[in-house]
């Protein structure tokens, strides 16, 4: 299949080069604003309103195959390795160094904003979903980033991810209930860890690969903070607007320093074993600290009321 997707990036270029040559100064701004939408950062800024201050359980969730998502098209990316756009006649105003195969982009903009769509069941929202994933993925080839081909399989990626954890998500979660909480622990540690070395090496040899650490780190500090937040803590996000908008805040800073924190104060060259395991534990306290910490504090603040625990 590489060798077709490769046969694929003469007429790739083409549609790009066509797509940029109708561009406007305005236009690219818009598709620039869009793109920035379906950066990690925005969903680290999403991820944790729908968590604390709208529905738990639904940004629980959203988080867990959000995360998912990021790790299943890093694997692919890996994968078939497909290289970025270089042709000379295109521009790159924001450049890229991952693989081009499929875009993560379009693929994530599916999976996160279809599943927030699905779950709150809102027709203006199915709309704004709709716009803002066809624009994503069309941005990232107004950008001169992403073939079309990319941003096409991003998208059917997406959807059948989508589809395939909206159908299995409540078996597993009643399945998991029923287990005990020594057993959940060990499958929220065990599956990440797993999922990061059975991903290849990143373009440059470097193993485990980055783009597979950062997801699944994440997604074992959110498991192991949701098991505690559940068994300690039990917070709940109704309250007045700005006990929500408050609570927002304070979680924003509390997370920010975990997420940029570390990075500060690590010193740079270190072997990149020794980066590596840095960056798990960097990542998996950012997860710990959306679904366990922040609730925790905002008990403690008396900016969110909890439910019983129980026995």
């Amino acid at each position: 299949m590489g060798g077709w997707l490769e046969s694929l990036v003469p007429w790739g270029t083409e549609v790009i080069v066509w797509a940029q040559s109708h561009n406007l100064g305005w236009l690219e701004a818009i598709f620039t604003f869009f793109t920035v939408l379906g950066y990690k950062e925005f969903y680290l800024f999403v991820l944790p309103v729908v968590y604390w201050c709208i529905d738990k359980r639904i940004g629980a969730s959203l988080a867990c195959v959000s995360l998912l998502s990021s790790w299943i098209n890093s694997l692919f990316k890996y994968i078939f390795a497909i290289p970025r756009p270089t042709d000379p006649a295109i521009r790159v105003p924001l450049p890229e160094t991952s693989p081009s195969f499929p875009s993560g982009h379009a693929q994530n903009a599916m999976v996160n904003f279809g599943y927030l769509a699905y779950r709150f069941r809102n027709r203006i929202l199915w709309i704004i979903a709709i716009v803002v994933i066809a624009a994503i993925g069309l941005s990232r080839i107004v950008l001169g980033v992403h073939y079309p081909q990319d941003v096409i399989v991003g998208w059917l990626i997406g959807l059948v991810v989508l589809v395939v954890y909206i159908w299995a998500e409540p078996k597993v979660s009643h399945w998991l209930s029923g287990q005990t909480t020594t057993l959940q622990y060990a499958l929220v540690v065990i599956i990440p860890l797993l999922l990061v070395f059975v991903h290849p090496a990143d373009v440059e040899g470097l193993y485990p690969a980055e783009d597979a650490i950062v997801p699944m780190s994440a997604l074992l500090g959110l498991g192991v903070g949701l098991i505690m937040e559940r068994t300690r803590v039990r917070f709940r996000v109704d309250g007045e607007w700005w006990r929500r908008l408050i609570r927002f805040m304070v979680g924003l800073i509390v997370v920010g320093i975990v997420y940029a924190g570390p990075k500060l104060i690590l010193p740079e060259g270190m072997a990149y074993s020794l980066e590596a395991a840095l960056r798990f534990v960097r990542y998996a306290l950012v997860g710990w600290a959306v679904a366990f910490l922040c609730p925790w504090l905002f008990l403690k603040l008396r900016l969110a009321e909890g439910e019983e625990l129980p026995a």
